[in-house]
């Protein structure tokens, strides 16, 4: 007995079972002419987070869509457990228990912070509005419970949305997972529209739904958020699952190479300073706006310097009232050695500055118009005579922009309905149309996958052989010494710190701005 004790002992315990919440089985998706998803078979287990990883086009937000209900498979079956019917509206979904998190945030800005945080429920609550089915101190409480979750308890529930930015709307809409049942929560691009501090709060946010033993499905580009969130991480490339890979057992390398296919070469940081004798073109001093108080600095030809901060240090602010899109308090900016004090960005790009959003869906073009129509937007008078269109040499132009640029879909495609790479790459053709002696980028990746990063870097370094004097606004340190030859770290404001890029690394940029000593 002692015997057979011993070898039972001696054999290895089976790990339990784990629990399936979803499977994907035989999945495709087919638009005209496009093979968005074909043939994918995933499951997805309560109490873990899958990445979902992939370049533009990949298929991974389709993937997500299918999953939520907002498109109908061509082929194959979405199946959540306990749930009987077919999941192929988002009515269906909801009731299955998937609540899906878009990347562009679903905000509605005439209602409260407080009516958006129930928003979801609306159509279920009959003739009542959601937020009025829980009563006084409670649904207060209930509110700020959820906006607590991510980061922003302290947040005026009656103000309106519409005053939000950026990445406080993206939170508002995630904290909608803590007022709505649900099993499989999926993140769809989630952070794109965040900051690096924002991202502690949907760290926090999916520990918890983790522990709840909810399955969060995490699509994103971002290796390190992957890294840090992910149990497991499934790779799309061309509509294709290429492969499911536990997140210990990989690298980012091994991650973006099984995305585009090719190993990817990491950028090394451009040269210390511009020409010792290459002219000033663009100088600041003394500029206070919004946010930034009493900034300084200048920019050489051919030099690209990096503004790097957390939220509320004033980085937007500084990029804003330097091209005309934010009143400017008090300073000076000059171009060229000549003082400019533009009131708007037509008159901001006359004067020789040219800027690119944050926001490009918002500010960087007319979703509406077609890839020819935003790309001359800002150069209309070199195609016109006495108000009159030449409509040949704008399409000769337009053409020349599309190949040099790299933009997919032609002239004639709806800049809305490409990826958000080759909007960006729209965005920054158009803003260069006019010729400016100095470019101003406000996050210029956001929302960006790693191939069309590269790509959109090395559109900003080709501005030096063009001798421009460029302003790169970014919240991630990394991006900054990749791409820039100095780095200006803001802080409450003002400049806490200046570094060379080749000699710098982040741990210096993050430091800095968070107010620790450099080591």
């Amino acid at each position: 007995m002692s015997r057979m004790g011993a070898v039972a002992s001696s054999v290895p315990e089976s790990p339990p079972p784990r629990t399936v919440t979803f499977t994907l089985d035989g999945v495709g998706k087919v638009y005209p002419g496009v093979v968005a998803v074909s043939d994918v078979t995933l499951s997805g287990y309560a109490g873990e987070v899958l990445a979902i990883c992939g370049a533009n086009g990949a298929g991974k937000s389709t993937l997500t869509k299918l999953l939520a209900g907002q498109e109908r498979p061509t082929s194959g079956r979405v199946i959540v457990d306990g749930y009987d019917g077919e999941i192929t509206t988002p009515s269906a979904a909801l009731d299955a228990g998937v609540l899906l998190m878009h990347q562009e945030p679903v905000i509605v800005d005439t209602f409260s912070v407080q009516e958006n945080v129930w928003l979801t429920g609306l159509s279920a609550a009959g003739r009542r509005r959601p937020w009025q089915l829980v009563g006084g101190r409670d649904r207060a409480e209930r509110t700020r419970a959820a906006l607590g979750v991510v980061g922003m308890r302290e947040v005026d529930l009656g103000m309106p949305a519409g005053r939000l930015g950026p990445g406080p709307r993206q939170m508002v809409a995630l904290s909608r997972s803590q007022v709505n049942e649900h099993r499989v929560l999926l993140l769809d691009e989630t952070t794109a529209s965040t900051t690096e501090e924002h991202f502690k709060d949907v760290e926090s946010l999916v520990r918890k739904e983790r522990e709840a033993g909810a399955t969060v499905v995490f699509v994103s580009h971002r290796m390190p958020e992957v890294f840090a969130l992910a149990d497991r991480i499934a790779v799309m490339r061309n509509g294709s699952l290429v492969d499911v890979v536990d997140t210990a057992d990989t690298t980012p390398d091994e991650i973006m190479t099984l995305m585009i296919g090719e190993a990817v070469m990491a950028l090394e940081p451009p040269e210390p300073v511009a020409a010792a004798d290459a002219p000033t073109l663009l100088e600041v001093r003394d500029v206070s706006s919004g946010s930034a108080s009493g900034i300084s600095f200048s920019v050489r030809e051919a030099e690209i310097v990096g503004v790097y901060g957390l939220v509320g240090s004033g980085r937007s602010s500084l990029a804003r009232s330097i091209s005309g899109h934010q009143h400017r308090d008090t300073g000076t900016v000059r171009v060229r050695g000549d003082e400019v004090n533009p009131r708007s960005p037509r008159a901001a790009l006359r004067q020789g500055i040219a800027y690119l959003s944050e926001d490009r869906r918002r500010e960087g073009f007319v979703k509406d118009f077609d890839n020819a129509t935003n790309l001359t937007l800002s150069t209309l008078g070199a195609f016109s005579t006495r108000g009159v269109m030449h409509t040949r040499r704008e399409r000769r132009r337009v053409a020349r922009l599309v190949s040099d640029f790299g933009i997919k879909g032609g002239a004639d495609q709806l800049t809305s309905s490409l990826s958000g790479g080759n909007q960006q790459k729209v965005c920054i053709a158009k803003a260069l149309e006019s010729e400016p002696d100095v470019v101003v980028l406000d996050e210029p990746t956001k929302g960006i996958d790693v191939g069309a990063r590269l790509n959109i870097y090395q559109i900003v370094r080709g501005l030096i052989e063009r001798r421009k004097a460029v302003v790169v606004v970014t919240s991630e340190a990394e991006e900054a010494l990749a791409l820039c030859n100095r780095v200006l770290v803001l802080r409450d404001g003002v400049i806490a710190g200046e570094f060379v890029s080749k000699t710098s690394t982040t741990d210096d940029l993050t430091r800095t701005a968070l107010g620790g000593e450099v080591q």
